[in-house]
């Protein structure tokens, strides 16, 4: 008899136990996708093409949006690398400001022609109302239609991309991210130069192999 009224015990246990467990089930269910709902607010959503302005300089250009390439690239006239240094101009379109920056890594990139080395260099961006720092490779664009590239490593983690859509953002940058544009004299030689380090998030390894875009 005390089994019998044993076993009744731990079987009204479980069943009263039943609703509340499939209650936190769903209680948890509703908390993740409130999470996932959240994470994706948070997001801005671009399309395939955005401007995007490179800091401090406050140079805009038309980017394309291309989550095919990892790394982001930036049309570099003249390029010449020396002391592990990347002094290049912008297209005449851009003022042909001429910049210097160090270089933090090179990429191998595959092209129609087989494989070319390219220097990688950090800046940083503005697209919509972010602002982030991202590598870049270097490449004279002047054959293609845009000046710069964005790949997925500077999306990662900021942007969904609409492939419908084509300047969905309007691009802001903060003022104290930019270069006042009395500062440089016409008849100087405008340089900049910035001091940074390897990217501690994970430059792809100098034998990484990407299509070139």
């Amino acid at each position: 008899m005390g089994k019998r009224i044993f076993f009744k015990f731990v079987w009204l246990t479980v069943l009263l136990a039943l609703p509340n467990a499939a209650g936190l089930s769903l209680l948890y269910a509703q908390a993740a996708e409130e999470g996932e709902l959240a994470s994706k607010a948070a997001k801005i959503t671009v399309g395939v093409v955005e401007d995007v302005v490179i800091n401090p300089w406050g140079v805009s250009f038309p980017a394309r949006i291309d989550t095919g390439a990892d790394l982001s690239s930036l049309d570099a006239r003249d390029l010449v690398v020396q002391n592990n240094v990347a002094d290049f101009r912008l297209g005449k379109r851009y003022g042909s400001l001429q910049l210097q920056l160090p270089v933090v890594d090179w990429r191998y990139i595959r092209t129609s022609m087989g494989t070319e080395k390219r220097p990688v260099v950090e800046i940083s961006v503005c697209l919509g109302s972010k602002v982030f720092r991202t590598p870049v490779t270097l490449k004279d664009r002047s054959e293609m239609i845009y000046p710069f590239l964005v790949g997925r490593r500077a999306l990662s983690g900021n942007f969904l991309v609409d492939p419908s859509r084509s300047k969905a953002v309007q691009t802001t940058c903060p003022a104290a991210a930019l270069v006042s544009s009395q500062s440089p004299s016409p008849s100087i030689k405008q340089q900049a130069s910035l001091v940074i380090s390897r990217d501690r998030t994970g430059v792809a390894p100098s034998d990484g192999l990407q299509s070139a875009r």
